[in-house]
């Protein structure tokens, strides 16, 4: 979509430079913020540091609490994104007193959600299992890890309240201060924790950590509402005279749902499969929680990286919609296809040579038996074909979404990564020894269950991507293109 600023004639400059230097500007900020957010998680492995008396194992509840934060994190950012998409839409129309209106009432939908989330989540923990287990399994709930869940609740709150001026700043085109705003937040969060590691000299516990990031957190709140009631903010809170219909607030709410259940889909199918492998494969002080919570940190690295060419491509196919053809948007497919290639031939080197290494770099003060480095190389293996089919999938899904501007391709397809997930690992391990007599490892059938998923899900992913393509091929659409006096006219492509 055309900056408000430019004339409605104009095609984007950016259409004047390289397709994959557009791609490298654009994901730029986006790519160090989710390193950081990557680094954040390996650095809590190290933090905790090995604390052999301890009766419990805390690498295994810091895999595990990562990924209810990931939730938690994807809600919140619904729940704050849902409100700024009607500010974004008035605020280019420079409709700004209704702009204004939307934002404070985005900011106190954002704040009465997380509340209410943070009431349902803090009390359905304490239910008797199996419900409870729902929530936190109460596995979870000694060493601290309670206490450990509410903090997290807590910062939840905090979080929303910041996607929702974060988002506002994305409106405001302040790319740049978002990304400022960012980076000092998880630079705080991780100095913070080693903070605690110095002064409490190595006996750091899961309270500190949460401590850390709840802290952290709350710093950029105060950020949030210094600026939000700032005058020489476009978006400024105002409470008196607030006008609004119930439209409005099921539109937002509406919005916030669709985008929850799309992003949050995924993660909580893979808490899903955490539990699973925790039931499945503990056995005495070996489990393969931790390893794979140490399997993320090492490959995340490199997924992280592709991963945020996804928001670039979106950005580009939908500006690129309005001025260009079909076949010159599917150019930036391609070179996102390309680009994600080279970066995943890369991290599989590094996982292969360097796996080890990373690993013992995470928990330099942990004695690894042979059997756990055999199990993280296994995991390993199958984990990083994610930089490939899971990357792929994941463009597909966002490149016909620009176009059709929903989320509902994007639920279907990470649901149907859970279900395939959840089956394949029920299926090797009770199933299949009972149909023939064969014992796969336990680290082979985490492995198995991840890239069964993937090649399955990406098969599909690519089956829907060509039909659309095609139809869209068909399908008569409207596009701009120039005439002789560089006006743009309409033109239809058959």
């Amino acid at each position: 979509m055309p900056h408000p600023s430019k004339p409605a004639n104009q095609t984007p400059k950016s259409f004047k430079r390289p397709i994959w230097i557009n791609l490298i500007i654009l994901t730029f900020p986006i790519a160090i913020y989710l390193l950081f957010q990557q680094l954040s998680v390996s650095i809590d492995f190290y933090i905790i540091g090995n604390q052999p008396n301890s009766s419990t194992n805390l690498d295994k509840t810091i895999s595990y609490m990562a990924q209810i934060k990931k939730i938690l994190q994807s809600v919140a950012i619904a729940l704050g994104g849902a409100g700024v998409i009607l500010v974004a839409r008035e605020y280019k129309k420079k409709n700004f007193t209704k702009a204004k209106q939307y934002a404070t009432l985005a900011f106190l939908l954002a704040i009465i959600s997380s509340l209410f989330f943070l009431v349902v989540l803090g009390l359905g923990v304490l239910l008797p299992a199996p419900f409870g287990d729902i929530f936190l399994n109460k596995s979870y709930h000694s060493q601290n890890g309670l206490t450990y869940y509410y903090l997290i609740l807590i910062t939840f709150v905090a979080i929303t309240m910041n996607a929702v001026f974060i988002g506002l700043e994305r409106a405001k085109e302040k790319t740049r201060f978002v990304l400022i705003l960012n980076i000092c937040l998880i630079i705080t969060r991780i100095s913070i924790s080693f903070a605690f590691k110095a002064i409490k000299q190595n006996q750091v516990n899961l309270i500190d950590l949460a401590l850390a990031d709840l802290i952290a957190n709350l710093l950029l709140t105060l950020v949030t509402f210094y600026c939000m009631f700032s005058s020489k903010n476009i978006f400024k809170l105002q409470f008196k005279n607030l006008v609004f219909s119930k439209r409005t607030v099921k539109t937002i709410l509406k919005l916030a749902v669709t985008l929850i259940i799309a992003k949050s889909t995924y993660e909580i199918g893979k808490l899903i499969i955490l539990a699973m492998i925790d039931s499945y494969f503990t056995k005495d002080q070996e489990n393969l929680v931790d390893i794979f919570g140490f399997v993320m940190a090492v490959n995340g690295i490199f997924y992280a990286i592709s991963n945020s060419f996804e928001d670039s491509q979106s950005a580009m196919v939908s500006q690129s919609v309005t001025f260009q053809s079909n076949s010159k948007t599917f150019k930036i497919f391609k070179n996102v296809v390309v680009i994600t290639l080279i970066i995943g031939i890369i991290g599989v080197f590094i996982n292969q040579f360097c796996g080890e290494q990373l690993l013992r770099a995470l928990k330099p003060e942990k004695v690894f038996t042979t059997q756990k480095i055999t199990s993280f190389k296994e995991i390993l293996n199958w984990e990083q074909t994610s930089l490939f089919f899971s990357v792929w999938t994941t463009l597909m899904m966002g490149y016909v979404a620009s176009y059709k501007k929903n989320a509902n391709l994007i639920f279907v397809i990470n649901l149907l990564r859970v279900v395939l997930r959840i089956t394949i690992l029920w299926f090797l391990h009770d199933i299949l020894p009972q149909l023939k007599d064969v014992s796969i490892p336990d680290a082979t059938q985490c492995g198995l269950s991840t890239f069964g998923s993937n090649i399955i899900v990406f098969l599909t992913t690519t089956y829907l991507f060509v039909s659309f393509l095609r139809q869209n091929k068909t399908n008569q659409t409207p596009r701009f293109k120039k005439n002789k006096n560089n006006a743009l006219q309409t033109k239809i492509i058959k």
